[in-house]
């Protein structure tokens, strides 16, 4: 895959299943209008149609009576769009922000949405008064800021009910007209709300908040809130942080979250897991293991009110399994599988006696398949069970899987080669979290590197997410050893495995706590040629005053003590670095916010490191996944400049001291 070729791309998400036909979305990327470009496609056999013909059209819904999805003009928010199928549906809110995400009550003909509320004067609302001119925002909160969206205490995000029966009479849901059906905003708790879900006879709504109102102090908890005419009422849970909630009746709830068992910030290498809430005994009963599953932020689906079907995060993979919910604390050993161990599940349904999976596989980055609840697709999807293919781009190749015995276990990690013969310069690339991972799955990056040249070796250290909690815990207060030692272990062992791997031409790059990891490393270890530290978690001190997460995930991670503080900390070693260092950050990024990177960058000049800045205008933490796509183009290009000049063919001292920036991404 080169840059170019960055919208041939596509992500396949959210099925659906609508009598005979299989919907999904289908986002891609495009170039030339710099923006995502998302539709509904049907799949029926054989046969495939488009169903919208929005700029930006997602997350489907189909009911018996009711439908509806989220729909965005080019440069406009998201709006709900509801009728009697997908292919009538029309446009009911009016929202200043967007929707942000809905539910249907089928049989009450209404939907309930979640939509922020912005501040008279504020974003817009007024006309006459342009951002810079807003007034000056009073703070108390702990959290106010967050990653992608900027402040959030004068927009907070709140339930509405439209009511989806209308008389026909006026000029709402009519082609040209601006009108809509009114909605109401009910009383919500004083937080952020999100996950607006009915109970399946419509007797509850219900939204996922902060347990408490902020009011200074960091907490990471959160309930389930019942919202209706006497206001919201919370759910008395154990502690924990509630990501998603599905109702399995009138009385139980199913509750997707972590439990936070130290105290209300103990969100260290937590697993997410699946709960059972009974409203009428007011007891909560977890169904798989706080150590070994670990359950992925994709909705689970309840099947005749017995079992459920979720997704798992395994080593290297996100599987679907299905579960009782008659059980109590399964291992990941005890699973149920049904999908193998090697595709990434992105999205799925459940119909009758199968599941509809979308999914990234080793070899394509996205696919939509049909497996059966019994479990004998876990061993591998067959032919006939591959509804539609997205070819990958040219070039592509298939990454060599590599067990590598380690300190604290055996690690997970993979080879990607270019075609043909080498010796190929090597880019040891890590992931951000730490308590996230790599996949099996078709990864852009890796097939960008490889068909430029290079070598890829990637790894799931310790602090990963993916395999125990004790794993994603052992770099607690001591965020770098640990990890370094795992992802360079990966790396010893494929250049001893690997003749065609070139020892003497090595980079090493990392994005989030990746790029953290990276700094760590060349601070250590300096037999690297260059390095690339992006968007990177550089100086704790400040993180803790700047980021969205900060006055948590500093303390957490690497502890309130000043000494332990120092040995974590990149700034702290960035003097023992000698290895030239190109620093990318983007300049709207809340979560590593870009001080971090110009302090980095400063610091890398006080200690005559060659060195390099580049910063992306209008980009958030989220660049290399969801940005701009003009932007991530030229983030590679970036990329293979900078290893070219360092690994490739190309001599650096032929390269001018002064080379501009530009020459890095215009091509």
């Amino acid at each position: 895959m080169n840059p170019e070729d960055l919208d041939s791309l596509a992500e396949y998400t959210t099925p659906v299943v609508d009598g005979e036909d299989v919907i999904i979305t289908i986002t891609r990327p495009d170039l030339e209008s710099n923006t995502y470009l998302s539709q509904l496609f049907a799949f029926r056999g054989e046969t495939s149609r488009r169903l919208t013909h929005g700029w930006r059209d997602t997350a489907p819904h189909v009911g018996q009576h009711w439908s509806g999805y989220l729909s965005a003009e080019r440069s406009e928010r998201p709006q709900l769009f509801a009728g009697p199928s997908l292919t009538t549906a029309h446009r009911v809110t009016d929202s200043h922000l967007g929707v942000a995400e809905f539910d249907i009550d089928d049989a009450g003909s209404r939907a309930l949405y979640v939509a922020r509320v912005a501040e008279p004067g504020r974003y817009g609302t007024d006309d006459d008064i342009p951002a810079e001119e807003e007034a000056p925002r009073r703070i108390g909160k702990a959290a106010y800021q967050s990653n992608g969206i900027g402040y959030v205490g004068d927009r907070p995000a709140r339930a509405f009910l439209v009511d989806l029966t209308e008389p026909g009479l006026g000029k709402a849901g009519i082609t040209g007209s601006a009108e809509v059906p009114l909605s109401t905003m009910l009383p919500t708790p004083d937080s952020d709300v999100h996950d607006p879900q009915f109970a399946p006879d419509g007797a509850h709504m219900s939204v996922v908040a902060a347990v408490a109102p902020d009011t200074g102090a960091p907490d990471l908890r959160s309930t389930v809130w019942l919202l209706g005419a006497g206001g919201p009422e919370a759910l008395e849970l154990p502690r924990m942080s509630v990501q998603l909630h599905r109702w399995i009746d009138e009385d139980r709830v199913l509750l997707l979250g972590s439990e936070l068992t130290r105290d209300d910030l103990d969100f260290v290498g937590q697993m997410p897991g699946l709960f059972v809430h009974e409203m009428s005994t007011g007891t909560t009963r977890r169904l798989t293991d706080r150590e070994t599953v670990a359950a992925a932020t994709l909705p689970p689906v309840i099947v005749d009110g017995s079992s459920v079907v979720f997704a798992v995060d395994t080593d290297g993979a996100t599987r679907l399994a299905r579960l009782d919910l008659s059980a109590e604390t399964v291992g990941l050993e005890d699973l149920r599988f049904l999908t193998d161990e090697l595709s990434v599940v992105t999205g799925f349904t459940v119909s009758g006696d199968s599941a509809f999976v979308t999914a990234v596989t080793p070899d394509s980055p996205a696919v939509l398949v049909q497996v059966d609840l019994d479990g004998t697709g876990a061993e591998g999807v067959s032919a006939e069970a591959v509804l539609r293919t997205h070819p990958a781009p040219a070039n592509s190749v298939l990454p060599q899987l590599l067990r590598v015995p380690g300190e604290g276990g055996t690690i997970t990690g993979w080879l990607a080669k270019p075609a043909g013969q080498g010796p190929f310069p090597v880019v040891l690339n890590i992931h951000g979290g730490p308590f996230a991972q790599y996949t099996h799955g078709w990864f852009d990056e890796t097939q960008v590197l490889t068909s430029a040249g290079f070598a890829v070796v990637y790894a799931n250290p310790r602090g990963s997410g993916g395999r125990t909690r004790t794993w994603g815990t052992a770099v607690q207060g001591d965020m770098a050893a640990p990890a370094m030692a795992d992802v360079l272990a990966v790396l010893d062992h494929a250049l001893a495995a690997d003749s065609d791997l070139d020892g003497d031409r090595l980079g090493v790059q990392g994005g989030s706590y990746g790029g953290y990891l990276t700094a760590m490393t060349i601070a250590n270890d300096h037999r690297f040629r260059a390095a690339i530290v992006e968007r990177g978690y550089l100086d704790p001190h400040s993180f803790l005053g700047t980021s969205d997460i900060g006055r948590f995930f500093t303390e957490e991670y690497t502890s309130r003590d000043p000494e332990a503080i120092e040995r974590q900390s990149p700034l702290a070693h960035a003097a023992e670095v000698r290895t030239p260092a190109l620093v990318m950050h983007s300049e709207l990024d809340f979560r590593c916010p870009l001080g971090q990177a110009q302090q980095y960058y400063a610091a890398l000049q006080r200690a005559g490191v060659p060195t390099e800045m580049l910063i992306f205008p209008g980009e958030n933490h989220e660049l290399s996944r969801s940005g701009q796509p003009r932007h991530r183009r030229q983030r590679f290009d970036a990329i293979i400049d900078w290893w070219d000049v360092h690994l490739g063919a190309r001599p650096e001292a032929d390269e001018p001291a002064d080379r501009p920036l530009a020459a890095a991404v215009v091509r």
